[in-house]
């Protein structure tokens, strides 16, 4: 039960954030799947724009577990303006918008959404950078 309101909540958080044109909010925005609900409100910098970039690059894998959203953690969502091309051996796309997860007990894997709103959970070999561009967002 309890994981049916989390995944309503992450869904309604993904869809409240709908990949149209005429996106208005273009701030990061970061979700406590315990408390469902935004946590804290950013604007976006060229630093953490950097951090975003160096995630993007470092994906390494396809996320394999057979449902993707934790327990427990946060969401973080960063509108990339311009879009951030990709192009490894699962997606070429221009990514305008990554979410990174931080699950409590694991490592930090990523969503994107291609040119057709297809979504792809990857892992990274960016480490570092998740945890750099965390540490920034909580600094603000």
């Amino acid at each position: 039960m309890i994981n049916k309101i989390v995944l309503t909540a992450l869904i309604a958080f993904l869809i409240n954030t709908s990949h149209t044109p005429a996106k208005i909010n273009r701030s990061i925005e970061i979700y406590d799947i315990n408390q469902e609900m935004v946590i804290k409100t950013i604007t976006n910098s060229p630093l953490i724009r950097k951090e975003s970039e160096l995630i993007l690059q470092g994906i390494n894998d396809i996320y394999k577990k057979f449902n993707p959203i934790p327990e427990q953690g946060l969401l973080v969502k960063v509108p990339l303006e311009p879009a951030i091309h990709v192009s490894n051996q699962w997606i070429n796309t221009l990514v305008d918008e990554l979410i990174i997860f931080y699950p409590e007990d694991e490592e930090p894997f990523i969503l994107v959404y291609d040119d057709e709103n297809n979504t792809y959970f990857f892992t990274i070999s960016q480490k570092s950078a998740a945890e750099t561009l965390i540490a920034l967002l909580f600094s603000h």
